[in-house]
């Protein structure tokens, strides 16, 4: 049957959305249930209109009399997930994700005092694991088939047995890695074992200049930092750089990337300061304003090419995130063998045991991590707040660290942070299909609006964040039956 013949029957998303860029004329359009996007032009988005609103009294003119080109465009529209055929609405399951990846802070023990550190190290903790747990550690991890370690702190090498654990891991099977100030990389010897050993190695950086990063790092922090990233190039290592982004020193993207211009690197991870551990306390608040330097950057300067920005990625249409994968994709076990669901959430209320009382499966199958594994953007009630949002299904709720550090709660959204991921992943999208950065730059608050293809409104959740007097986004109810034929995941 042709699928004019079914045009009364097609199924069109009642929150389906589009973004228009003025300049072209093209619609971005999305369907949040399913994290399905691709542009229309004004013809094919005309269609696409009258379909929707093919219901109401005053709604859009039938459909062209052109058959052959309205036959072709029905089947884009259904090809692209943007209409569903009658009785086909898919199904988003409810996932039920196997452990990939832990994070194990070997140590709390560190030689900095970074003001923002969100695991508030410092000292060596009185009982942390011993080597020798440290290794039956590993063993667990690698019995319940989990891909990857990652050794953490803290800093790490301040842990005389960290390589004796990553050795033991890489026989496992495991891919190790290590996240590191890199000040305790000193000799060439060192560096060819972490070559040896570690499939990945980030390292820490907060400016490229040794002002801006021994602000937060500490004198003489700068030069053994570099040192440690010329040594490791040496022996073979491209690093990962995180730089943590503040109010201090997004005016200085520039530095970070003319330092590292000197080095191998994969790529510098901006990561925007949140409120997390002694963060909360260290004068610094990532703002709008800041966010929006760090785009401008991003989408002018030619010098940003190997900087990822921090926030949900544009992965192929049909991807869908349910959730941020903590408790499920991901765990994580601090120096003292409690396990929480992520290194960032370590609040008592999300322990689910210590590995000396309770194996490593079984606290994984607890029920708190249970709760929080199943539950997603689509159902049960951790990410309610997310249920009418326009990129739900792309963006599966976000960091629930960073709206902890925002709502004080993982449950609860924060509506600043929803702001930045809602305007990194349409921005995201309009990269995904071609738009130059400089378009972008342009007229961003143009070409992130949100329309409704069913009567040309703005979404209802664009602008909530300006709610006066709140902190926390609104609990929204569902609008109706999410579907998903597409792949489902569970982490970004």
């Amino acid at each position: 049957m042709k699928l004019l013949e079914q045009w009364d029957a097609l199924v069109v998303p009642e929150d389906l959305v589009y973004f228009l860029d003025r300049t072209s004329g093209v619609r971005l359009v999305a369907n949040p249930e399913l994290a399905a996007w691709c542009t229309l032009d004004e013809r094919e988005a005309v269609l696409l209109r009258a379909l929707a609103g093919r219901d109401r009294p005053d709604g859009p003119p039938p459909p062209p009399a052109d058959p052959m080109w309205t036959e072709r465009t029905l089947a884009k529209l259904v090809l692209k997930w943007l209409v569903y055929l009658p009785g086909r609405r898919p199904e988003v399951r409810v996932p039920d994700p196997p452990l990939k990846l832990v994070y194990y802070a070997i140590t709390d023990g560190c030689n900095l005092r970074c003001p923002y550190c969100y695991a508030s190290s410092e000292k060596c903790l009185p009982g942390e694991l011993s080597p020798a747990e440290s290794l039956a550690l590993v063993d667990q991890i690698a019995d319940m088939g989990a891909r990857t370690l990652i050794l953490t702190g803290g800093e790490p090498m301040l842990r005389k047995d960290l390589f004796d654990v990553a050795e033991h891991a890489r026989e496992r099977g495991l891919s190790v890695n290590m996240i590191t100030n890199g000040t305790m990389i000193r000799k060439p010897e060192t560096a060819r074992r972490i070559a040896d050993l570690f499939a990945l190695v980030t390292v820490s950086i907060d400016g490229g200049t040794a002002e801006l990063h021994e602000r937060t790092r500490g004198k003489g922090t700068f030069a053994r930092t570099a040192r440690g990233l010329s040594l490791l190039n040496d022996a073979g290592v491209v690093p990962v750089i995180n730089h943590v982004v503040t109010p201090d020193n997004v005016d200085a993207l520039d530095e970070v990337c003319r330092f590292v211009s000197g080095l191998k690197v994969r790529r510098v991870r901006l990561m925007h300061h949140s409120d997390l551990g002694r963060a909360a306390d260290d004068g610094y608040d990532f703002g709008w304003s800041d966010f929006q330097k760090v785009q401008q950057f991003l989408w002018t300067d030619p010098r940003a090419d190997n900087l990822l920005p921090d926030g949900p990625r544009a992965a192929k249409p049909c991807s869908i995130t349910g959730n941020c994968g903590m408790g499920g994709n991901e765990i994580y076990l601090d120096s003292l063998g409690d396990v929480y669901p992520c290194k960032l959430v370590t609040r008592e209320v999300h322990r689910a045991g210590n590995i000396r009382e309770k194996p490593l499966t079984e606290l994984f199958h607890s029920p708190l991590f249970a709760s929080l594994r199943g539950n997603s953007v689509f159902h049960g009630e951790n990410l309610s707040d997310c249920r009418r949002c326009y990129i739900r299904g792309a963006c599966g709720g976000g960091c629930r660290g960073y709206h902890m550090a925002e709502t004080g709660d993982i449950h609860r959204n924060g509506r600043h942070l929803c702001r930045i991921l809602r305007r990194s992943m349409v921005a995201n999208w309009w990269q995904a299909v071609g738009t130059p950065s400089g378009r972008l730059a342009e007229d961003p608050d143009g070409l992130m609006l949100p329309r409704l293809v069913r009567d040309d409104t703005v979404h209802p959740v664009h602008e909530d964040w300006r709610t006066p007097g709140r902190r926390l986004l609104p609990v929204l109810s569902a609008s109706g039956t999410p579907g998903a034929g597409c792949r489902t995941t569970t982490a970004p």
